[in-house]
């Protein structure tokens, strides 16, 4: 099994408006992790949200009562690990 790949990852929705919540598997292999969001469409154009070294986010700025779909892969020095299964969320 892949050291760096990312099992489980949840979306919530964040306190303010046009935030969510993400939070993922903290990996001990893991020196950072790439996080991605896509408008939910059917052409995906994926646009890189930040890179952190915790095992949670906070994404602002998004558009309210629309679809987008987040993925998340854990980086080391050695190599990037796949992407997490993708995660639905429409923001309220």
């Amino acid at each position: 099994m892949d050291t760096l790949e990312i099992n489980s990852m949840y979306v919530t929705r964040g306190d303010g408006k046009g935030e969510v919540n993400i939070a993922w598997d903290s990996l001990d292999d893991a020196d950072k992790y790439i996080i991605e969001y896509s408008i939910s469409s059917a052409r995906k154009e994926w646009v890189l949200a930040d890179i952190t070294n915790e095992s949670s986010y906070t994404l602002r700025g998004l558009k309210l009562r629309r679809t987008y779909i987040f993925r998340v892969a854990a980086v080391n020095s050695a190599n990037k690990g796949p992407w997490c299964a993708p995660v639905k969320k429409k923001v309220g």
